[in-house]
């Protein structure tokens, strides 16, 4: 890992913005429908979002429907379900890279899991299944255990551990590659990528923005390959604070 220090200033003019939400935008918690914004962060972010000609995308794990309800009013581009979700002009279509019925024998044996330990949580992304066990971590082999075994033999699907959780979705997807997808469309297109993200499933992106000789920040103490730091969430809005003054 490269020695981090704090990023330097967004760049409105150069620079497209994209950002992880939980844990970079917003605090983690335990109920995932019940996170939130820190209050007075959402008019910087679409100040933001205005400076740099819509050059600002979500990139997350979580439904691109999940971020717009948190968002809300803000109408941005966005790469939802590890880019599985994909909408390149704020408040356009989203575009999906599969149906959520390939997953349903997965599905299937994951809601068993569930029912045999209540203690964990499912989260149907539709395109992905995210077993939770932040309130049980007592139970994390056997929710690892348990979602490699639902995918044996299914070759066409990926299991990623998180932050307390272990996700499976289709394989050849990843927050890298949806970045990259994106940097070849407008607003984005032309300008230098500036990613910040706190998990390991954001790592494919911060190795994709260091590739392009972008600004590579990782939200946290966590060992990553991104280039700079900045200490947590309200860290991060303060970052993007300073920048539209």
């Amino acid at each position: 890992m490269t020695r981090a220090h704090e990023p330097p200033p967004i760049d409105p003019a150069s620079h497209a913005i994209f950002l992880d939400f939980d844990g970079t935008l917003a605090e983690l918690v335990d109920d995932p429908d019940a996170v939130a914004l820190p209050e007075g962060t959402l008019d910087p972010l679409i100040a933001l979002q205005r400076a740099c000609g819509g050059a600002l995308a979500i990139v997350s794990g979580r439904k691109v429907s999940d971020l717009d309800r948190f968002l809300a009013p803000l109408s941005f581009a966005a790469a939802g379900v590890h880019g599985l979700e994909r909408r390149v002009e704020p408040g356009g279509e989203t575009t999906r890279l599969m149906t959520a019925d390939e997953l349903d024998p997965v599905r299937e044996a994951l809601n068993g899991l569930v029912e045999e330990n209540p203690r964990l949580q499912l989260e149907d992304k539709g395109l992905a299944l995210v077993v939770h066990y932040r309130t049980a971590p007592d139970l994390k082999d056997t929710a690892r255990s348990a979602v490699k075994h639902a995918v044996k033999d299914r070759d066409d699907l990926l299991v990623m551990d998180g932050d307390n959780i272990v996700e499976v979705h289709p394989a050849g997807m990843n927050k890298g590659r949806a970045l990259a997808a994106m940097m070849e469309d407008a607003p984005f297109k032309g300008r230098i990528p500036v990613y910040a993200g706190d998990d390991t499933t954001d790592e494919y992106a911060l190795e994709e923005v260091k590739r392009r000789g972008g600004i590579s920040i990782k939200v946290g103490s966590r060992n990553s390959a991104a280039e700079y730091r900045l200490a947590d969430v309200e860290a991060v809005h303060r970052w993007i604070a300073e920048t539209i003054g």
